[in-house]
Order: structure tokens, then C-alpha cells, then sequence
């Protein structure tokens, strides 16, 4: 029974997210808007690359896509910033921001997309995280 009550424990622990989003920063270029994304890496490995975009809601409905851009290498416990330029979008109505994950590079190969998304800690205003299909 010590055993079973063990297992679940470790189960039933929750995993530390390796990544974090921050917006540091909003704007407005010319009929861009744009917010500026540090993504800090708490885990104990570098972090070659990260492609992404983001997709813009205003409660359910998706008002914006944002350009694609990259946070370069991201030495544990360091940051790295990117500016996504989403055209066109409501920019000060935009509620929440959903991450669409392009590339994942670890060390000096591409990953599975679907290992960076699920390595982000999220919390408001980003939704999710997601590996481009």
C-alpha cells in the first residue's frame, strides 16, 4: 500500500516548467502592434532556439496573428527578449495571447515542437502553447 501511495505522489506531482514568459514592454509601429517577450530559462540546460508566433484574442475571438521571431540562446537562469508585430490588431483590447511554436532547438538539433510547448509556464495574459502543426 506504502508502495501505491508512493507511485501517485510522484504522479500526481506536478512537473517544473522549464521556460516563462514576461511582456516586457508595448507599442504601436506604424499599424503594428507590438509586444516585446522576454522568456527566462529556469532549467539547468541552455536553450538554442525558440520560433514562434502569437496568436490575439479578445475573449474568444482571435483579432490578430503576430509575426514570427526567436529567442536565441538562453543560458540557464538568463533571458532573452523578442518583439512580435501583430498588423492591424486592437492593440490596447487584445486579452489574451496564445504562442504557436514553430522550431524548438536543443543544443545544436531541432526537437519536437511539442517539447518546447509543453516545457512554457503560462500564466495571464498568455493562454497556451502550442507546436505548429
Amino acid at each position: 500500500m506504502l508502495r501505491l501511495a508512493t507511485v501517485f505522489l510522484i504522479c500526481a506531482t506536478p512537473a517544473v516548467a522549464d521556460y516563462t514568459l514576461q511582456i516586457t514592454e508595448t507599442g504601436k509601429r506604424d499599424y503594428y502592434c507590438t509586444i516585446t517577450v522576454a522568456l527566462t530559462n529556469d532549467s539547468a540546460e541552455p536553450l538554442t532556439e525558440i520560433n514562434a508566433f502569437f496568436l490575439n484574442y479578445i475573449g474568444e475571438q482571435q483579432v490578430g496573428r503576430s509575426k514570427g521571431a526567436s529567442f536565441f540562446n538562453v543560458a540557464p537562469g538568463s533571458s532573452a527578449t523578442a518583439t512580435f508585430e501583430t498588423p492591424n490588431a486592437p492593440c490596447g483590447e487584445v486579452e489574451r495571447y496564445d504562442m504557436v511554436i514553430g522550431a524548438c532547438r536543443l543544443g545544436s538539433s531541432f526537437a519536437d515542437k511539442a517539447i518546447c510547448a509543453d516545457r512554457m509556464a503560462l500564466t495571464a495574459p498568455f493562454g497556451t502553447a502550442t507546436p505548429l502543426d
